[in-house]
């Protein structure tokens, strides 16, 4: 439910790297990882991805409390590199999202205000178009995972495999375009465990993993309050300090400056 996978660690990425000139892109470029050579058990006969994405929406609280957040303001912090890292995002329905990230004395912002996106850093401003904008409307849809077929996306569910030693169902996500990426889902809680997707940066293409754990209930929903998010040699551990739900977020909020 917090979205916090391409745009958090494409900006960050961004911050991060210019301050330390480093680069990241050690064994993270090309495809995902093989398929795993023989399933660790057998999917139940006649369980499908979509039940699976439904049997979570259940395990957090129910498709109609989750379809109910008309906006939510989630605070993040950690560190990276040494440097102190927090993350105020907020997001709007259907499709509008605001995504502050500060580390040291880097400041960055992602803009979309449901038809266009950009990036700021500083004075510089950046608009968002062709493959960033395409992924950067997928992740400001507040609903996105109640009908995903109405916005491009296939789901395919590829069998269980184990992660951090939990069995989890693993579903692709396929855009019109493509583009795809993971999902693994625990068969016994029906939580998400971890997600995988490919990121493009003016560093290069990274592969990245996100990590889901620790969730809490706000409201009526659970929500992940740890998040860990793998690139190249780098590790990100997230403490999630502050879940908000229908505060009433005005459209001036995701306005994007002239």
């Amino acid at each position: 439910m917090i979205k916090v996978n391409i745009l958090f660690i494409a900006a960050m990425l961004t911050v991060v790297l210019t301050t330390q000139q480093k680069s990241l892109a050690q064994d993270t470029t090309g495809t995902f990882p093989p398929e795993t050579n023989a399933a660790i058990q057998q999917v139940p006969e006649g369980l499908t991805a979509n039940d699976v994405i439904n049997n979570y929406l259940e395990a957090i609280g129910g498709r109609e409390k989750f379809s109910n957040v008309e906006d939510r303001t989630t605070i993040m912090r950690g560190q990276i590199m040494g440097q102190n890292l927090s993350i105020v995002m907020k997001q709007k329905a259907p499709n509008k999202l605001k995504q502050s990230i500060r580390s040291g004395e880097m400041k960055q912002t992602i803009l979309f205000d449901g038809t266009k996106g950009v990036m700021i850093r500083g004075d510089e401003k950046t608009d968002l178009d062709n493959k960033e904008l395409e992924k950067l409307k997928l992740e400001a849809l507040m609903n996105f995972l109640l009908d995903p077929e109405a916005h491009g996306v296939l789901l395919e569910l590829k069998g269980i495999e184990i992660v951090d030693s939990i069995l989890c169902y693993k579903i692709v996500l396929i855009t019109e375009e493509g583009t795809n990426w993971m999902q693994f889902y625990a068969t016994s809680s029906g939580l998400k465990v971890k997600e995988i997707k490919e990121v493009e940066t003016s560093q290069g293409s990274f592969q990245q993993e996100t990590f889901y754990s620790d969730y809490k209930e706000i409201e009526g929903l659970k929500f992940p309050f740890k998040i860990k998010q793998t690139f190249g040699v780098q590790t990100i551990e997230m403490n999630i300090s502050s879940v908000k739900l229908n505060e009433g977020l005005e459209d001036s909020i995701f306005e994007i400056p002239e």
